[in-house]
């Protein structure tokens, strides 16, 4: 879809999305219309019923197909951030373990990344991109996870307690940044323009037949373009808006990350 429909509020966006329908309802009126006028029905002959069913079917399974891909992305999105945060939570923890200077580097470098991924990084999102701040600051949290192990490993046995901290330590902050990079990749997903193609031309399709079938009929032919734009405009924002889900106004909000930053 346009990109401009993406910075719409979700009234906006369900309207733009019927009108797209409708238009291209009107289209295949128009061009039915002209259909008709170069090439007279002289045997007075109608197209079938069944038709109209046949070319909804395929139209319903695609609509399907594209809208399934999009939802399951929105919720790898969401679990991405849920699992980042409960990454970072446990990062937070294990720094208790630590001596002090070593507990004090690894928190202030866990809050400062809330911070930026939270300030920073989010509104980045919305048009693909990502903060090198937050990833600096993820590197610098695995060196000193590296830096703990060094230190556990020197001082033996008698730190064994800081020997597991390291390890859980370096663990941790792997998984925040596998987290990261799923949460990343999940933002510069969207539907392909080909599948969007697809769907506006077996939608014009489907209008030219309801458009045939009730062309000399005005009012069941005002009534279906318009129910027909009503319920595929509403189908397609059902799609639209879950397309980028840190876009929008269905953006998928860093809730669970701006509670670690509080409790940071």
């Amino acid at each position: 879809m346009f990109a401009f429909m993406y910075d719409l509020q979700d009234w906006s966006l369900f309207l733009v999305c019927i009108c797209i329908v409708g238009l291209t309802a009107f289209a295949a009126a128009l061009f039915m219309a002209a259909v008709r006028l170069a090439w007279p029905n002289r045997q007075k002959t109608s197209m079938v019923n069944t038709m109209l069913s046949g070319i909804l079917l395929p139209t319903g399974l695609v609509i399907a197909f594209v809208a399934s891909d999009v939802w399951q992305q929105e919720t790898r999105g969401r679990t991405a951030v849920e699992q980042e945060a409960i990454a970072v939570a446990d990062v937070l923890r294990t720094a208790q373990h630590l001596p002090a200077e070593l507990r004090d580097q690894v928190v202030g470098l866990t809050n400062d990344y809330i911070r930026d991924v939270v300030e920073s990084e989010w509104p980045l999102m919305a048009r693909g991109g990502s903060s090198a701040k937050a990833e600096s600051l993820l590197d610098a949290l695995e060196q000193t996870s590296v830096q703990v192990d060094v230190q556990a490993r020197e001082a033996g046995a008698d730190r064994v307690g800081m020997a597991q901290a390291a390890k859980d330590l370096r663990r941790y902050a792997q998984q925040v940044e596998s987290a990261r990079n799923q949460r990343l990749l999940v933002a510069t997903s969207r539907v392909m323009p080909t599948k969007w193609a697809a769907v506006m031309v077996l939608l014009f399709v489907a209008a030219c037949v309801i458009y045939e079938l009730h062309a000399t009929q005005r009012r069941p032919l005002v009534l279906s373009m318009a129910l027909f734009s009503l319920g595929f405009g509403a189908t397609l924002y059902l799609i639209a808006s879950y397309d980028r889900p840190f876009t929008g106004a269905t953006i998928i909000e860093p809730e669970s990350m701006t509670l670690m930053q509080m409790r940071g």
